[in-house]
């Protein structure tokens, strides 16, 4: 049985940002939308972990929220009438990340999520109260450590880092333990009765699950949608801001939309620690509030996402539809389809480096490293502006940052602000015409040889990570055989589609292939996986919605 913990003290009842109070006129509203249930003392209003929770407005009584921990649980607040209660996991149907007990006699009126979402569309005052409320309740649980994931294991366990990936990118609030520098590490395993060799070790709310892949987790925590031979008006391959933005604009303009992501939401764009040149966000936007605000907005509308989820084949499917196979053998039927699949880092070329990916050497910089790294050395690979906001990034804790360029500079191949910021930043060195040939250490990096191009000579250097961002090539797998590329392997449209002269070539006589469109009518391609694209968020973007107007057409059609 839990022992029941008392945290820290409740946050104030008086806080609007977390506790809006609404006016009688939307309460008295409220309760005849909603369904009425009574809760006795003791009752549970929806449990922690569980998905599909419905919305609560409470019109009388009392309401706690707990965080339940393997043999503990810890009141983290209490809510009374006149407000609403749960977090963003409400309206998206992720996992709930705290149980809701009724402490006195309650009465509430209760929305289903599906409900809930036709609420918000069609009363925006209250739509933009509950969802601004929402995300706010979400930051602060993560802030007081609330409900998050716990994973424990050495810092150079690949597997970890693959599941601390998946976990951060897929925006489930995650607390990393080096079983070998954090000194709650120990007492953790030691009170779950595992020894480090059983780590990684992942503790979910009662559950624990030892030395597991990322695969279990996507299953465990529900990541992939259950949609085996459904149809669907668009299928979105690839959830970066190409593909988030068509499923805000197909979801909004009443198309049944679904996003397969092979990984997590956000795309390359999602790991950006700072974007500052993305119009509207004049004091920047991170990748993961960029992601976690799109994809809000896509499942505002409806649309289906589903994470861990590859395409792996295009084929023809029944009545002219699309088939679209995906890696865990489920299958959909799309009317039409957005390759929005984005593109894929480099490897680098150099010793050590297969051994030490994922234990050293990664290939984004996400908010949990400028921490793990604080106050050692690490290098930075590549010149374009991911590099350069993940250098500024780092070296805002990190004791030193080296940017290893092939180039002369960076002028010709970044944005002008981060190349003012890395010039004036203390903590970086630029390191023009170098380039890295091996990668050193034990169990984790602890030095790298560069190489200078002019002269050959070669120097070793303390390094305790490897970030290496060095472009990227198109994730077109799932369209091999079927839609043609480019020689870089980009896929064609629009006017280079229709010059197509394989035997892919554009089959139609009676209309030329709209400016996004692939070879094939009624599929097409957005973002980076596209011939010709600009590389920017704003581009894929726009990208993204354009490719739902074309979508319109040809289903009207």
């Amino acid at each position: 049985m839990a022992t029941t913990i008392v945290g820290p003290e409740f946050p104030d009842l008086g806080d609007e940002r977390l506790y809006p109070r609404l006016s009688e006129h939307k309460i008295e509203k409220l309760k005849k939308l909603g369904d009425p249930q009574l809760f006795a003392p003791g009752e549970v209003l929806y449990d922690q972990g569980v998905r599909e929770a419905p919305f609560f407005v409470i019109l009388s009584g009392r309401v706690q929220l707990v965080d339940r921990r393997p043999g503990k649980d810890r009141p983290i607040a209490e809510v009374d009438a006149g407000t609403f209660i749960g977090d963003i996991a409400i309206f998206t149907g992720e996992p709930t990340i705290s149980r809701a007990i009724a402490i006195e006699p309650t009465e509430v009126a209760a929305f289903p999520r599906p409900r809930l979402r036709e609420m918000v569309a069609q009363w925006p005052e209250l739509g933009e109260i509950v969802l601004r409320t929402m995300v706010a309740r979400r930051l602060w649980h993560e802030e007081q450590g609330h409900g998050v994931l716990r994973l424990i294991a050495p810092r150079s366990s690949r597997r970890a880092f693959e599941v601390r990936d998946l976990l951060e990118r897929n925006l489930l609030p995650v607390r990393f333990y080096d079983v070998d520098r954090d000194p709650d590490a120990g007492p953790m395993l030691d009170y779950l009765g595992l020894t480090r060799e059983q780590t990684p070790v992942l503790v979910n709310v009662d559950r624990v699950l030892p030395n597991p892949s990322a695969a279990q987790v996507a299953r465990d925590l529900g990541l992939r949608a259950e949609v085996d031979g459904q149809r669907f008006d668009a299928v979105v391959l690839g959830g970066g801001p190409a593909g988030l933005a068509a499923a805000v604009y197909a979801g909004s303009e009443g198309l049944r939309t679904l996003v397969a992501e092979a990984w997590a939401p956000g795309g390359q764009a999602g790991t950006s620690t700072r974007i500052e040149n993305y119009l509207g966000f004049p004091t920047g936007i991170s990748g993961t509030e960029l992601a976690r605000k799109a994809t809000l907005q896509a499942r505002r509308f409806d649309a289906v996402l589903s994470s861990f989820h590859r395409a792996v084949e295009l084929a023809d499917g029944p009545e002219g539809l699309l088939r679209v196979d995906l890696d865990d053998g489920q299958h959909v039927l799309a009317r039409t389809l957005v390759m929005a699949t984005g593109a894929r880092w480099r490897r680098l070329h150099a010793d050590g480096v297969e051994r030490f990916t994922g234990a050293g050497v990664y290939h984004a910089a996400m908010p949990s490293d400028a921490q793990r790294y604080r106050d050692q050395d690490v290098i930075v690979v590549g010149g374009g502006n991911s590099a350069g906001q993940a250098a500024v990034f780092l070296g805002a804790r990190a004791r030193s940052v080296r940017m290893v360029v092939r180039g002369q500079g960076l002028a010709n191949t970044m944005s002008r602000y981060l190349v003012d910021r890395i010039e004036k930043a203390r903590s970086i060195e630029l390191m023009t015409e170098t380039e890295v040939t091996a990668v050193h250490g034990d169990e984790t990096v602890d030095a790298v040889t560069l190489r200078d191009r002019r002269d050959g000579s070669e120097q070793r250097v303390p390094a305790a990570a490897v970030f290496v961002m060095i472009g990227a090539d198109p994730c077109t797998e799932a369209a091999r055989g079927v839609l043609d590329v480019d020689a870089a392997g980009y896929l064609l449209c629009g006017q280079a589609a229709a010059d197509c002269q394989s035997h892919m070539r554009w089959p139609l006589r009676d209309r030329q292939p709209h400016m996004l469109e692939t070879v094939r009518p009624g599929v097409f391609a957005a973002g980076d996986v596209r011939s010709g694209a600009t590389k920017r968020v704003a581009s894929a973007v726009g990208d993204g919605a354009l490719a739902v107007r074309f979508v319109h057409d040809v289903l009207i059609a």
